[in-house]
């Protein structure tokens, strides 16, 4: 199946490789969940703030389906 990613800027050089778009479509396994597409795609699941599906904030065990759109945000921390 085929979803719609956007990952914040800051997280692209975090991936393994490093992610060279920041909006892509992106093919995983029919039933993968939020977790799934984090691995594959190689971002630190820690460095992961949250996740929203189709605009709504989601849990990373969310089983994904054809044609969502994925935004990944990075956890944020300060001083």
């Amino acid at each position: 199946m085929e979803v719609k990613v956007r990952v914040a800027t800051i997280l692209l050089r975090k991936a393994e490789p490093p992610l060279g778009k920041n909006e892509f479509p992106f093919t995983l396994e029919d039933g993968s969940d939020v977790r799934r597409l984090i691995s594959d795609l190689g971002l630190p699941e820690a460095l992961v703030g949250s996740v929203t599906v189709n605009r709504k904030r989601c849990p990373l065990e969310r089983t994904l389906e054809e044609g969502d759109a994925v935004a990944i945000v990075p956890a944020i921390s300060g001083g």
